[in-house]
């Protein structure tokens, strides 16, 4: 998938889970009425700035808006097994920090 529709497929997603319309978020960011929509339309693509803006709003990372793992529809068209392994061994790595830490503070 091409880093543009996993941009556009994450805004909307991420839109409609705050419960914000095309339209309130467009205002929201200070911008022209067809903003939002045209840049999820891919019509146009928004500055860095504009970016910071609606991950304001939207109360998340601006990662979050490039993740090809971060909204339902992009989901599907990744390989789940290779992502859960992958995950796993990350969050495996860190508890295993954790745990080691805590021995080692523990035992002096």
């Amino acid at each position: 998938m091409k880093l543009k529709e996993v941009f556009t497929n994450n805004l909307k997603f991420y839109r409609k889970q705050k419960g914000l319309t095309q339209n309130e978020l467009t205002l929201a960011i200070d911008k022209s009425y067809n903003y939002i929509n045209s840049v999820e339309q891919g019509k146009m693509m928004p500055s860095f700035e504009v970016i910071e803006q609606i991950c304001d709003v939207l109360q998340i990372q601006p990662c979050q808006l490039f993740d090809e793992n971060a909204s339902p529809e992009n989901i599907k068209t990744f390989d789940k097994e290779n992502y859960i392994n992958s995950l796993s061994e990350k969050l495996f790595d860190k508890l295993k920090g954790m745990i080691s830490s805590e021995i080692r503070n523990t035992l002096g």
